[in-house]
């Protein structure tokens, strides 16, 4: 029952990314994507961030270790493969790296502060 809990507080964290997300990309004509962009990186953004806490668990000992793994982890391999895709020239890939890379950590911090005891296994912080 605790890995759902930590699935579903990961998936409301990317969905909260992503309509950071949303937002920005409706801001101007140039940064406008396809509809589908967004629930790829809803699934995606989720898978990663998932597989980042999985492999950093152990040494993750803070809220903000958590949320800066869970926003870096697929804030960069989406980017990776967006770049790979030719969707964005060079520049504007580590433009939106580092805007998704916050869009993430924002809800990040504050559900891993506010949830720490669900992430953080048998740790006092």
């Amino acid at each position: 029952m605790i890995w759902l809990k930590r699935i579903w507080l990961i998936l409301i964290i990317i969905c909260l990314g992503t309509v950071i997300d949303y937002i920005v990309h409706q801001a101007d004509p140039r940064f406008s994507v396809p509809f589908e962009y967004f629930p790829h990186k809803i699934f995606y953004g989720t898978l990663w961030a998932f597989v980042g806490y999985l492999v950093f668990k152990n040494y993750l000992k803070t809220p903000f270790g958590l949320a800066f793994t869970m926003a870096a982890v697929p804030a960069v391999l989406l980017q990776v493969m967006y770049f790979i895709q030719g969707h964005l020239l060079l520049w504007v890939t580590i433009f939106f790296l580092f805007l998704h890379f916050l869009m993430f950590l924002l809800p990040g911090f504050y559900i891993c502060r506010k949830y720490k005891n669900v992430f953080i296994d048998n740790q006092i912080i």
